[in-house]
């Protein structure tokens, strides 16, 4: 399977990148000699494709990682460090603020963090970096914004246009890749501002170099240069005019930008002139467009992140034909605007996804508002999100989960708006609490626990009528806090969902409800307590018909508390008809805890052979779903298995690796929930390698890459330095 974890995040470039040698240098100087940069300019002109490149060329000098965060989807400033997390994979379970658990997971790292397109979020933003910056003196910030975000130590550096001027012979590059190494900022540059020149001619080496995969071997005319200066030298004006070759000569594009740009050139230029020219150059595009392609751009902007066929089908498309975009045209008009540069294309075939830049998003956004469409396209969009929930909430106690998972994921930018749009309508709340719930196991098993807290908190708090949704959403909410440590809290959830299940006699509600009261007693000490509790959940679900994933889990809960009342064959025979279950399915989320329990079991009864092989099958599914809190679990069940087996110095490497995984997904459970099997291990260790060597032991397993580490706690391989 591909890596986990790597050092870093850098989204691959789907075009060349064109000039700024000299520019991007210069920023990399600034880098070394401040800590954060905000790269400054109008929308178009090249901000983010200057960060993306600048990331790629030192990545060698932040052995940490290089962690690039896109921003311009994200309208909920609150989900400003959930959003951050996720890039990161610092996991969200920890209760507590995100802030502390991002600085606590920064703190002694080499690393640049990118965010991109920040100007909305300014305030917010700075109030993060500065943060961070201050507990982690190995962080570097570049930001991409069209303001600077006005924080202390803050170098801005303003993106010019490409210059259109030719420069002497050999001056104007094409594709190149970066060589940073010497290259000082520009001689008199203030502290705190930088300026960028450009390279000469880098308007023209642009236009010819979109041109030529339009029209083969384009060689630049004079009319060019002329096209170039008319378009401020915006790349994505340029961009958008080189397309157009398909259809028209350059001598017929340039009479049309003398036409179009004639009176933005003889009226009131002053303020954002060159927002103005790209907004201008958008418009055209616009208007070159048949009217089935704009009516697509328009309802297509609803879209916050990215999206394949069916998606835009679903939301774009009118199956009755009232405008007459049929479902069965969206393919090839989705084609269209890619070959005019509208959209972005990544991939091929069935996996083609398509993407907008923001600017270009945004001028759909108002065209779709003129249209009077703007709610009935979010409601669409709100439908089709609704969809995909529900069919994860059936699908995920099944065989695909790792491929759910993904997707879900990747889908996330468009769950968030679909989510926000239920709860910014009154009209819509119910809607957005179903929503939520059916997110269930993505917030549980996934990692994302903090943020799905967030949306179901907003949820219930906007819909009160007792409802099954509400039900749903009440016992995920209250699974969520017990995670984060919120006993109390959950608790009270727990408590609501369980009156309101009796009261509409909802059996599935009654059986979650009363798992997460027992979760909660759990983790108040009350194990004794719990079990007849986890039986009743049982049996709730089965009597409701449930033989899937609420049976699974009580029997795990079971399973659990059995094994601390030293019940081991008890424990076992729960976990037999677990595995049975999830086997059925072909689930793997429980499957690989009930393997994590069997593992505990094995080790009270004294087999570290059989404690090892559940313990590392655990491993091999949980990590599969980057379940983060169970891998931390079960990485120690693996370090008891090694003690048992007489390797002292592997469990101490093993503990050591239990704690990089906590600090590198912000967990603190090592203690939170004892079991008794880290205590053991440590002291075993420790009385058969002296406190020093079990230390360096520890030591030694904490330095690993992560995913070497996994490794060698899947195998036992030794990874190169350890």
């Amino acid at each position: 399977m591909p890596a986990w974890t790597k050092a870093g995040d850098v989204p691959a470039e789907t075009t060349s990148f064109v000039g700024r040698r000299a520019e991007i240098g210069q920023v990399i100087r600034l880098l070394e000699r401040g800590r954060t940069v905000t790269l400054t300019g109008v929308g178009g002109v090249g901000k983010t494709r200057m960060a993306l490149r600048i990331a790629r060329a030192v990545q060698a000098r932040f052995p940490d990682g290089v962690w690039f965060v896109e921003l311009s989807s994200l309208r909920e400033p609150e989900l400003l460090g959930h959003t951050v997390c996720s890039v990161l994979r610092v996991a969200q379970q920890a209760g507590r603020p995100r802030m502390e658990v991002l600085a606590e997971f920064l703190e002694r790292r080499r690393a640049l963090l990118v965010l991109d397109t920040c100007e909305h979020l300014a305030e917010e933003c700075a109030a993060m970096l500065g943060a961070l910056l201050e507990a982690a003196p190995g962080l570097r910030a570049l930001v991409t914004s069209r303001r600077v975000l006005g924080m202390p130590g803050e170098t801005r550096y303003e993106v010019a246009p490409l210059p259109v001027e030719p420069g002497p012979p050999g001056a104007v590059p094409t594709s190149w890749d970066p060589t940073p190494a010497g290259m000082a900022p520009p001689n008199g540059a203030p502290a705190g501002v930088a300026s960028a020149n450009g390279v000469a001619g880098g308007a023209v080496a642009l236009f010819v170099e979109r041109a030529g995969t339009v029209v083969p071997g384009f060689v630049a005319t004079p009319e060019v240069a002329v096209i170039c200066e008319r378009l401020d030298g915006i790349p994505l004006a340029i961009e958008l005019a080189a397309v157009r070759l398909r259809t028209l000569s350059v001598d017929q594009i340039m009479r049309r930008v003398d036409d179009r740009f004639g009176l933005l050139l003889d009226g009131d230029r002053e303020g954002q002139p060159r927002h103005r020219t790209l907004r201008t150059a958008i418009g055209w595009s616009h208007e070159l467009c048949e009217p089935l392609e704009r009516l697509l751009w328009a309802r297509l902007s609803v879209f916050a992140g990215d999206f394949g066929v069916e998606a835009a089908q679903a939301v774009c498309a009118d199956p009755g034909g009232a405008t007459g975009l049929y479902p069965g045209q969206v393919p090839k008009l989705l084609g269209a605007l890619a070959d005019k540069s509208i959209l972005r294309r990544d991939g091929d075939g069935a996996d083609t996804r398509f993407r907008m830049l923001g600017t270009v998003r945004d001028y759909g956004a108002d065209w779709l508002r003129e249209l009077g469409e703007r709610d009935d396209t979010r409601r669409r969009h709100r439908d089709h999100y609704l969809d995909l929930a529900r069919r994860f909430d059936a699908a995920w106690f099944g065989p695909d989960q790792a491929a759910w998972y993904a997707r879900m994921r990747r889908e996330l930018p468009n769950l968030r708006p679909a989510l926000d749009f239920c709860l910014s309508e009154r009209a819509e709340h119910p809607v957005g609490l179903e929503l939520a719930g059916r997110l269930a196991y993505f917030w549980m098993a996934c990692g994302f626990i903090a943020e799905g807290r967030h949306h179901l908190g907003r949820a219930l708090g906007l819909s009160h009528a007792p409802s099954a949704s509400r039900s749903r959403a009440l016992w995920v909410c209250a699974w969520l806090a017990d995670f984060q440590g919120d006993l109390d809290e959950a608790n009270d959830l727990a408590t609501e969902c369980l009156s309101q299940a009796f009261s509409r006699a909802d059996r599935e509600a009654a059986g979650w409800g009363t798992i997460c009261c027992a979760n909660t007693g759990l983790h108040w000490g009350y194990v004794t307590e719990a079990l007849p509790m986890y039986e009743r959940a049982r049996r709730a679900h089965e009597d409701g018909g449930d033989q899937g994933a609420g049976v699974a889990v009580a029997l795990v809960g079971e399973a659990y508390v059995l094994r601390r009342l030293g019940r081991h064959e008890q424990a076992l025979s729960c976990l037999r008809r677990q595995r049975a279950l999830c086997d059925a399915y072909g689930d793997i989320w429980l499957r690989s805890t009930g393997d994590w329990v069997r593992s505990l079991i094995e080790l009270d009864r004294g087999d570290p052979h059989a404690a090892e092989r559940f313990g590392r099958a655990s491993l091999r599914d949980k990590r599969a779903l980057h379940d983060s809190l169970g891998i931390a679990a079960v990485v120690r069940s693996l370090a008891g298995a090694a003690a048992g087996l007489g390797d002292m110095e592997r469990a101490a490497r093993l503990l050591g690796v239990g704690d990089l995984v906590e600090d590198a997904f912000g967990l603190r459970i090592g203690r939170a929930h004892p079991n008794g099997v880290t205590e053991r291990t440590e002291a075993r260790a420790m009385d058969a390698l002296g406190e020093r060597t079990y230390r360096d032991a520890v030591t030694r397993g904490r330095a690993l890459d992560l995913d070497h580490a996994l490794v060698y706690a899947l195998t036992g391989a030794e990874p190169s330095g350890i």
